[in-house]
């Protein structure tokens, strides 16, 4: 029996992939969480009235190919949570959430039957330890520059008959709590699944305008739009 709920923030929302997860019981019901980009062509809304306020620059559409958030912890919020210090860890890292047009598993988990209402995020930037850690690592090798990134996003800008490549880097760190309303039961019998979309037109449109990420003047205003790119659709299977 399929059943679909959608919840909104924006950010937003991984990949990423050291992590744990604790063995079930007889009695745990199981989450799967899998993440994907939302649309990935972004346009403006009515081009026959775009205006860009003085000190920004806009582009005629872009496309997101992939987006790749360091995460610090996963977790799931029941309905009677706080978001700020309860709830369930699905996965722990550092690991990296990717977001592309193909949907990816993230994590498996084991958690206690019950009615859920959050997922929650945190947007990472590596320490000094962590860097030299994963220096390595070819997963983590664009996370540990000197400027230590927590967000990613590649693509490609269109102006008039060009196509410029982009990479946005963010050095964003927050908790990011996604609201499922409504709120999705585990049971035993079912196992939950949950997407993760990461929605490109929540951060790069403003108005009507579709934000040119090349631009460092509007690097303040993207980064705040990335806390509400992400949703969340789930299901039961």
């Amino acid at each position: 029996m399929y059943w679909w709920m959608v919840a909104g923030f924006v950010l937003g929302v991984g990949s990423m992939l050291s992590g744990c997860s604790e063995e079930g019981t007889f009695s745990d019901a199981s989450v799967e969480i899998s993440t994907q980009l939302g649309a990935s062509s972004v346009g403006s809304v009515a081009k026959s009235v775009k205006f860009a306020p003085a000190g920004w620059s806009g582009v005629d559409s872009l496309q997101v190919t992939r987006v790749r958030i360091l995460v610090r912890r996963l977790k799931l919020h029941s309905v009677s949570e706080d978001t700020a210090s309860e709830g369930r860890d699905l996965k722990l890292g550092p690991f990296v959430a990717v977001f592309t047009s193909q949907r990816q598993t993230l994590s498996i988990t084991a958690i206690p039957p019950g009615v859920y209402r959050w997922l929650n995020l945190g947007f990472h930037r590596l320490s000094d330890s962590e860097a030299a850690q994963y220096a390595a690592d070819p997963l983590f090798r664009d996370f540990v520059m000197p400027e230590r990134y927590s967000v990613l996003i590649e693509g490609r800008v269109f102006r008039g008959d060009s196509a410029i490549p982009f990479v946005y880097r963010s050095e964003v760190m927050a908790n990011v709590a996604v609201e499922m309303d409504p709120p999705a039961s585990a049971t035993q019998t079912e196992l939950l699944r949950l997407l993760v979309l990461f929605e490109p037109r929540q951060v790069f449109v403003e108005g009507n305008i579709v934000l040119d990420p090349r631009d460092p003047r509007l690097r303040s205003l993207i980064e705040n739009k990335l806390r509400g790119a992400l949703k969340a659709l789930g299901r039961t299977l």
